[in-house]
């Protein structure tokens, strides 16, 4: 669920399956009575443009709710024409005609309700370390995790099967469906710095993230973690 914080009232669906997004548009007519507008086919433009999603809305009209339904009384009527540019993880520029009327719109993710991580999860790490003077290069390991968080402070201990325990803290913050941490990270090896993670979703059953990380001295870490409960 996507919408423009400035002006509740309004917002997009936007569900996104390979090259294909699939949007929906809850806005009001010239009578200020609710409009369904869907793009069922925007299409990655590809290339340099592949966060960029261009197709035809269509209109629709069909059988009354609390009748038996018949797909034969649903009419599709094509109104004009949207194009959605990601820019991050976040944020996404919006522009769509309907029957002549040219609008745009930034929008970000709606947040109804804060994820809580914590929990102790079984999973991987997979990182690629770079400027390291020691241990430049790319490692996968099998990982434990344990995370605590409480309102937006969170703690990730990873224990990996290669390298040293490592706790990550830092202040949690709700993106829609999605989560981001910015704060800092100390190993039982003495090595330590700052890092963000972001894209972070949560469930019943697990987490994934990604992340980067800077030891200082140019040396980097870039990756992805995950497990399961």
């Amino acid at each position: 669920m996507w919408w423009n914080p400035s002006e509740s009232g309004w917002g997009a669906n936007i569900a996104h399956q390979g090259e294909i997004v699939f949007l929906s548009l809850y806005v009001y007519g010239v009578d200020s009575k609710v409009k369904w507008y869907v793009g069922p086919s925007l299409a990655s433009q590809g290339g340099n443009n592949a966060y960029t999603f261009t197709g035809s809305v269509y209109e629709t009209t069909g059988p009354y709710l609390g009748g038996p339904f018949n797909p034969t009384n649903v009419g599709i009527r094509q109104v004009g024409a949207a194009t959605i540019t990601f820019d991050g993880v976040n944020h996404a520029n919006l522009n769509y005609s309907v029957d002549g009327a040219n609008v745009f719109k930034s929008l970000e993710r709606q947040t109804f309700r804060s994820n809580n991580l914590s929990g102790s999860y079984s999973g991987a790490e997979l990182y690629t370390e770079t400027g390291c003077s020691v241990n430049s290069g790319t490692y996968a390991n099998f990982a434990q995790f344990v995370i605590n968080q409480t309102g937006s402070n969170v703690s990730i201990a990873a224990s990996a099967s290669y390298g040293p325990l490592c706790t990550y803290s830092g202040t949690y913050v709700q993106e829609g469906r999605m989560g981001s941490i910015v704060g800092f990270f100390t190993c039982a090896s003495g090595a330590g710095g700052t890092y963000r993670a972001y894209e972070i979703e949560a469930g019943h059953q697990g987490f994934v993230l990604r992340y980067t990380a800077d030891y200082g001295d140019d040396c980097t870490e870039a990756g992805r973690m995950g497990g399961i409960k």
